[in-house]
């Protein structure tokens, strides 16, 4: 075999290699494949965590650069109802569509899951301004209101069936079409509503 051939294959077959190439031939690939083991663990672990460490990094890239980092706020969870005395309010202002100014304010104690209290207001419009006061009795289950508001207006009592939910600042009533049932109104709930939005206020006086 001429001497260039043999060099040749001395440096491509590890078994044709002398005794201290092959040494430093296993100790030079035995390295390279700890190395490679270690950069695929790194590799699994960075994207295992990419979840922390990824928005701190693009945070101080941002930093560096001068630019503002905007926290995002966290969502204001609904109100949670407790027991006790509390009240609500509602506005409405007259509209093109609505032309009635609507003014209501609640005053309600929940114990358990037994709701009491009262609900007075007025409604002002283009042909009618009166005033309407009445009771509550009502349950509570799962932060929603099931109730029954007695009322007089006009010197006529009438009942209506109402369901409230709780909103970020307060109640939201959820105002169905109305049909009327054994002589009270009864809201229908297969069709869409609208919410009436109470935003809670301090209560004064005695319930």
């Amino acid at each position: 075999m001429p001497h260039w051939e043999k060099t040749l294959a001395q440096l491509t077959n590890p078994n044709l290699k002398p005794p201290f190439i092959k040494f430093w031939y296993n100790i030079i690939m035995k390295f390279i494949r700890v190395f490679l083991l270690i950069l695929i663990i790194i590799g699994i672990a960075l994207l295992v965590t990419q979840k922390v460490w990824v928005p701190k990094l693009v945070n101080k890239i941002i930093e560096g650069e001068g630019f503002p980092v905007v926290t995002i706020p966290a969502e204001q969870p609904n109100l949670v109802l407790v027991d006790g005395r509390q009240c609500y309010t509602y506005n409405q202002g007259a509209t093109t569509d609505a032309p009635y100014k609507v003014n209501e304010f609640i005053d309600i104690t929940i114990n358990g899951k037994n709701i009491t209290g009262t609900k007075t207001g007025t409604q002002a419009g283009p042909d009618m301004t009166n005033g309407y006061t009445g009771t509550i009795i009502g349950t509570l289950d799962q932060n929603i209101i099931t109730s029954v508001y007695s009322y007089i207006v006009e010197g006529s009592s009438n009942k209506e069936k109402e369901i409230y939910r709780t909103n970020k600042t307060g109640l939201e009533k959820m105002r169905y079409q109305l049909e009327e049932e054994k002589g009270m109104l009864v809201p229908d709930t297969t069709k869409d509503f609208t919410p009436l939005s109470y935003a809670r206020v301090g209560c004064m006086g005695s319930n």
